[in-house]
């Protein structure tokens, strides 16, 4: 358990306005469970927090958990931008799993975060046997005497949003899609380390970044994004400015038979060392479908055609 400040609160009151839920995506649904945190928060002088999971829920309860859309530190950055003042990031454990939806309302939202007013989706379910529904939950509120607010399934366009129906368009390669349910850029983040440098000999080196397998990765191919570099030392929390990019996600065809998924990232008219950096890529749209070449300068010419799709683009 860990409660994890993000801004100082506008408050000095102790007691808090809770948004429940692990959250994956921080998608548009997602926002309105938030937003209503923090309004709420914001009319009766409570501190806006989320109480959420590091690790997916899933992860113990099915044999395979879904890939993870939003990596916790991005998370905590999305709360953030929309007005949340605190978290309270729980590890999922056995022991929260077999956890009567009773005591785990007790335990952490009045024992430690001092509830007053709870926002949560009407499909939220928490507890032993997933016994923790909004009926139970609404009962429980009543009993206390804290405002519960139910916040109903969100529809974009007449689409209802979910972090599923957001996982099969990253999955397809769909970014624009995914971004405008998202209602926010998808990202990858991770660290800077040395490849093959294949790159650096065809005149476009590329920074290889190590992510957590357990994200979601877009489908294979070269895109438009963002990188961001956020400098190991000395140690900060600022991600700088923007740097054009393409980053081609694949099996690498051309040069190797293995099956390893690779996320490669050229930056335009860029010649830093950043191994053992941490690196952000914020995608903006798939350019095309990864190949294999017949040679070299076959590959170098695509490059500089990519190059120059994204310059127009841009």
């Amino acid at each position: 358990m860990e409660l994890i400040t993000l801004k100082n609160p506008k408050t000095s009151a102790s007691k808090s306005s809770v948004a429940l839920g692990m959250f994956d995506g921080v998608h548009l649904g997602h926002q309105e469970i938030i937003k209503s945190a923090v309004n709420q928060a914001n009319e009766k002088g409570l501190v806006s927090s989320v109480l959420t999971f590091k690790n997916h829920p899933r992860s113990l309860t099915i044999n395979r958990c879904p890939k993870i859309i939003t990596d916790f530190k991005t998370r905590l950055e999305l709360f953030a931008g929309l007005g949340v003042e605190q978290v309270l990031a729980l590890d999922f454990s056995l022991d929260i799993m077999y956890m009567s939806p009773a005591d785990y309302l007790k335990k952490y939202l009045l024992e430690v975060l001092n509830v007053e007013a709870i926002s949560v989706g009407y499909d939220h379910h928490f507890g032993k046997n997933r016994e923790g529904t909004p009926e139970f939950l609404a009962k429980w509120s009543q009993e206390q005497k804290i405002d519960l607010t139910i916040i109903n399934a969100f529809k974009f366009e007449d689409e209802l949003i979910s972090s599923s129906k957001i996982r099969d368009l990253i999955d397809l390669g769909k970014i624009n899609e995914a971004n405008k349910y998202l209602g926010h850029e998808f990202s990858l983040s991770g660290l800077v380390v040395k490849g093959d440098q294949r790159g650096r000999t065809i005149g476009f080196p590329t920074a290889n970044l190590m992510l957590d397998e357990e994200l979601i990765l877009p489908d294979n191919g070269v895109y438009l994004v963002d990188a961001y570099i956020r400098k190991a030392v000395p140690e900060n929390n600022s991600w700088g400015h923007a740097h054009k990019a393409l980053v081609n996600i694949g099996y690498r065809p051309s040069f190797k038979t293995d099956k390893v998924v690779c996320v490669e990232v050229h930056i335009l008219d860029f010649n830093e060392n950043i191994y053992g950096e941490e690196m952000k890529i914020i995608f903006h749209e798939k350019i095309r479908d990864e190949k294999k070449f017949d040679s070299v300068d076959a590959l170098i010419t695509q490059i500089n055609n990519d190059i120059s799709s994204i310059t127009r683009l841009t």
